[in-house]
């Protein structure tokens, strides 16, 4: 615990040497009266502050409701200056850790994290860190969490909560201190704004807690999530937290949030502890399913919880919003590839790059192999190119189709067939069409819903009452050739596919 008065300076020149000694004085000895009747050590006073440590945290918390109660019922005297009693406003600061005795004192990081604590006080507050509020087993009705804050001089957050007590003040202005309210990275240069996808997220989050934003690698997932979570940082009192899980989504998410882990603990134990009645939002990138029992524990023990979680496919969880990564409109699609193409030197225009970016529908992992073309020559060149070559424009380096190898591989065999089969209808096919063309097959619909989750099938609505499932334009070329504009799906498909593609070329039928 560090205690000091508000303002002792300026208190001190207001007053006069010999009225300030008696505040002083007396504001000492009711400290001490309090700490003898809870086992508090007193390790260091300098000036107008205490240092005291304490063998149990739930002593702690109650001498710091005991300081400040006894320092506002004591009769204070006026001095005689006729400004009425002088009261000095104490500030508290709590916090618990490892600490080791050296020379009378302690050695330890967490003696000055402490009193950074109690600096970050007001007059008449007691502050504590999370970590204290645990290790003295407060309750919700004992403390008002504060958030995560950066202490001056210190590293990672430290989680503030304020002791609360029915005869103490409770209304406090913010801490003098920078809060951390999000840990999202900057972004190296400003995003293209997709308010359509932006729109469709602030619907998903309206009814669900849960929503996945799925697509191939590099269609802009991870730039999508990123720009709508920093515009939702204002929503969220306890903050926004981004992480990619790896291995470990509860380690992983523990880092995040500036807490260690505990060796006698699985981290997602932890961290759940650490979430627990947090009105957060949890932006999990490159998730997989690996990652989802972990989120639906975060989510069952943390009701006050949201999760936006990027990967090539949803979780596949109960009560999880969906939300595919459709193509872009060609202005925001042409915006993209310009950007690219200045990452590359090269400084095109959105507009100079709208009729590429039409020609590939903005078929986003498409948009940076055309990138790379357009930069040594130029748009009209790039153009060209692409209608006389489209398949060698795009995959010159062999990036194009490993993105769509690596994204077939993950989907199911009744998928992979579904794929072929629309990939041979340029205009795309209703859903009973659907069903007709993969009758033989069952859970053609499972396979249908599976394709759309990865973005290898996107959803036209011409009509209110016939949506159209369509394979992009530039996965068409790479699965049927160029050419394919006709209903006819060669035999030879099967061995044309990407590596992952494992289908019976039996399943391809003339149409």
């Amino acid at each position: 615990m560090f205690t000091d008065i508000e303002g002792s300076t300026r208190l001190a020149s207001g007053l006069g040497a010999e009225p300030y000694r008696i505040v002083l004085h007396r504001h000492r000895a009711l400290i001490r009266e309090v700490l003898r009747t809870h086992q508090g050590t007193e390790i260091e006073t300098e000036g107008d502050s205490f240092f005291v440590v304490f063998a149990d945290a739930a002593d702690a918390a109650g001498a710091a409701v005991e300081i400040q109660a006894a320092l506002r019922r004591a009769p204070w005297p006026d001095l005689g200056l006729e400004r009425g009693p002088i009261r000095p406003r104490v500030r508290v600061g709590l916090h618990t850790g490892e600490a080791w005795p050296s020379a009378g004192g302690y050695a330890t990081p967490e003696v000055h994290r402490t009193a950074r604590i109690c600096a970050a006080a007001h007059g008449d507050q007691i502050l504590g860190s999370a970590q204290f509020a645990s290790a003295a087993c407060l309750g919700p009705q004992r403390l008002e969490r504060l958030g995560y804050f950066e202490l001056r001089g210190l590293p990672g957050t430290t989680e503030l909560v304020q002791l609360t007590a029915p005869d103490l003040p409770a209304e406090f202005p913010p801490p003098p201190i920078r809060p951390l309210r999000h840990n999202l990275p900057a972004d190296l240069k400003p995003p293209v704004e997709r308010p359509g996808e932006h729109r469709e997220l602030d619907r998903a989050f309206a009814g669900h807690r849960l929503v996945t934003v799925t697509g191939l690698d590099g269609c802009g997932k991870t730039t999508l999530v990123r720009a709508w979570a920093r515009g939702r940082v204002p929503l969220h009192p306890d903050g926004v937290w981004y992480c990619r899980p790896g291995d470990d989504l509860g380690a992983s998410l523990l880092e995040a949030i500036g807490k260690r882990p505990d060796q006698l603990r699985h981290p997602i134990e932890t961290a759940v502890d650490h979430l627990r009645g947090r009105e957060a939002l949890l932006v999990l990138d490159d998730v997989d399913r690996s990652h989802a029992w972990a989120v639906e524990k975060l989510l069952r023990e943390c009701h006050r919880l949201n999760v936006l979680a990027a990967g090539i496919r949803p979780l596949e969880l109960p009560g999880e919003a969906k939300r595919a990564l459709q193509l872009p409109p060609v202005e925001v699609a042409a915006a993209m590839l310009a950007g690219f193409c200045e990452e590359r030197g090269a400084a095109w225009s959105a507009a100079d790059c709208r009729a590429l970016a039409a020609a590939v529908e903005g078929f986003v992992p498409a948009l940076r192999p055309l990138a790379d073309v357009t930069a040594f020559s130029s748009p009209a060149a790039a153009l060209r190119r692409l209608r006389e070559h489209p398949v060698a424009t795009l995959d010159s380096a062999g990036g194009f189709q490993a993105a769509v190898d690596e994204a077939v591989g993950l989907i199911s065999g009744p998928a992979q067939a579904v794929l072929l089969e629309l990939a041979a209808r340029g205009g795309g096919a209703t859903v009973d069409e659907v069903l007709d063309l993969c009758r033989q097959r069952d859970g053609s619909l499972e396979a249908l819903v599976e394709l759309v989750d990865v973005a290898l099938v996107v959803i036209e609505r011409p009509t209110m009452e016939q949506a159209l499932y369509r394979v992009p334009r530039p996965l068409r070329w790479l699965l049927c050739g160029p050419g394919a504009e006709s209903r006819q799906l060669p035999v030879s498909l099967a061995r044309r596919l990407v590596n992952a593609v494992k289908a019976e070329t039996g399943l391809v039928k003339s149409r």
